[in-house]
């Protein structure tokens, strides 16, 4: 009697169980955009005295889709003096609609033509850009948003990009 009680108890278990995630959304729709991004960043003030600021060029590349953990590398120069190569990671919310946050990581190497202390590649320092993102699944994307920069300088690089899904 016990036993048949708790047949019938599991398997009414199952069933609420299968019922209820029928109307429930699959981790799949989460995961339909693209795995890569070029975009245009540009930022709005340049409180650097070390050539930092100048518009970069990006390639953004999705590690996991499912949890939108990203890297990116860009390139900015000034044609003159100074080039920086941003490197960073950045995570992205999951949401079903267009609209996210972003948030990350990085890094920016420069390389100068005059040098401090006779060295001419100098790491600016650290990053941590905090960003509105819309992307759709493939496409147009933009972002803005703010990068702290923690390196020869202290301060917040506001941005606004603008690029292609694909």
């Amino acid at each position: 009697m016990k036993i048949k009680s708790l047949i019938i108890g599991l398997l009414s278990l199952i069933s609420i169980n299968s019922h209820c995630q029928d109307n429930e959304i699959s981790f799949t729709d989460y995961t339909s955009f693209k795995s890569n991004v070029i975009y245009a960043e540009g930022f709005l003030m340049n409180f650097s005295k070390h050539n930092f600021g100048y518009p970069a060029l990006n390639y953004e590349r999705y590690l996991d889709k499912l949890y939108r953990l990203s890297i990116r590398i860009g390139i900015s120069t000034d044609f003159e003096t100074t080039t920086n190569i941003p490197l960073s990671i950045n995570w992205m919310t999951a949401t079903l609609k267009n609209h996210h946050l972003e948030f990350g990581a990085g890094a920016i190497l420069s390389f100068n033509n005059y040098t401090f202390e006779d060295n001419n590649v100098v790491a600016y320092g650290v990053f941590l850009p905090m960003m509105y993102r819309y992307q759709k699944d493939g496409g147009l994307m933009f972002r803005a948003g703010a990068n702290a920069i923690f390196g020869l300088e202290n301060f917040i690089a506001p941005s606004v990009s603008i690029g292609y899904n694909f």
